[in-house]
């Protein structure tokens, strides 16, 4: 039918851009969070596009739903403002006959974004976590960054170098401070570079042409050493061979029929996403309703008022269920059931071409 492939078409098209616009914003907003940590040494900067990625994959899931709202959302409200609707209703075609090709589309939304739930988003989380260990496990040396103290992993040590060259790794204008039997000890040196000993292995800090102060804080008693060469042993951390993965990045399968609050709770929530995708639809529908004497984003901003409603009131179950006050066996249904009730009462006034609210007739 050419009025379903029309709609498909543009919202679609309308969902795809919105998803590529929130994509961008969160691509920028993450970027800026995950260069502060590298440039406050949290870990390297080899990492931070592969947890960048990995930060848009876990939230895909929470995206695409909000976008087929808005895309379904907008599609229909340009359809009422250009009349399309009215030409639409007067041929037999009324706003239940538009309700198949919504929830076709959503359907197929909500077949990925189950997927993306149930297998992509906590795989996202764990390798998160990993790479983030794995970062940390490296020697200090490989957590430096210009202009910033970076703490050795053993926590008496502090780093800062003014430059680093990015060919032969040399540190230019290195500052270290450690604290050792309650001596205090500043180290300045010229350069600084890494070194491996083949025969062991070990990493060390080689400075060059420095000076050494070392002494008790708060007494006269200190000495200077000048030095050409200076080795610093680098001892890295100590990771176990599988870190320990939250509840988030746990497996669906180690979930299902667990009976941990915690897992009961995680479950329900992966759940409620291709759940939201259906009911989120039939919203859209009811809310696209517009004409050219209203704003064009008037209903806009009633359906991310939905949109947050929604959301909060799914949060907020997720947290009774870790605290024992709802049933495993109820979950998070309530939130569903209470939701499509609604979307479907509004739905139908609207068919009936009745206001949303009932008005109350005063006597």
């Amino acid at each position: 039918m050419i009025i379903r492939r029309a709609f498909y078409r543009e919202a679609v098209q309308t969902t795809l851009a919105i998803t590529g616009v929130i994509m961008v914003v969160l691509v920028f907003f993450g970027m800026t969070a995950l260069l502060g940590r590298v440039a406050g040494g949290r870990f390297t900067d080899t990492v931070l596009f592969t947890l960048l990625g990995l930060q848009m994959l876990k939230r895909l899931d929470l995206l695409l739903p909000l976008a087929l709202y808005l895309g379904i959302l907008l599609t229909l409200s340009r359809w009422y403002r250009d009349s399309e609707m009215t030409v639409l209703a007067a041929c037999g075609v009324g706003l239940l006959e538009l309700l198949r090709p919504v929830m076709v589309l959503a359907l197929f939304v909500s077949l990925a974004v189950g997927i993306l739930s149930f297998y992509f988003t906590p795989l996202a989380y764990s390798q998160m976590e990993r790479v983030k260990d794995e970062s940390a496990a490296r020697p200090d040396i490989g957590r430096m960054a210009p202009g910033a103290f970076i703490e050795s992993s053993e926590g008496r040590r502090i780093f800062y170098t003014e430059s680093i060259d990015s060919q032969s790794g040399v540190l230019k204008n290195v500052f270290s401070t450690s604290l050792r039997d309650n001596k205090r000890g500043v180290l300045i040196a010229r350069f600084g570079k890494p070194f491996v000993e083949p025969k062991t292995g070990d990493r060390f800090l080689v400075f060059k042409n420095g000076t050494l102060y070392e002494g008790i804080p708060g007494e006269a008693d200190y000495r200077i050493l000048q030095f050409e060469t200076y080795n610093v042993r680098l001892e890295p951390k100590k990771v176990g061979s599988s870190p320990a993965t939250t509840t988030s990045g746990m497996p669906s399968n180690r979930l299902f029929g667990s009976r941990v609050r915690d897992h009961v709770a995680e479950w329900h929530w992966r759940m409620a996403k291709p759940i939201i995708v259906l009911v989120l639809a039939v919203f859209a529908l009811v809310l696209a309703y517009t004409d050219v004497r209203r704003g064009r984003l008037s209903n806009v901003f009633v359906a991310i008022l939905v949109y947050f409603i929604y959301s909060n009131l799914l949060g907020f179950g997720q947290t009774l269920i870790k605290n024992g006050q709802v049933p495993p066996v109820i979950g998070l249904w309530w939130v569903h059931i209470l939701l499509a009730s609604t979307a479907g009462y509004l739905l139908m006034r609207r068919a009936r071409n009745l206001p949303l609210l009932p008005r109350v007739v005063k006597p």
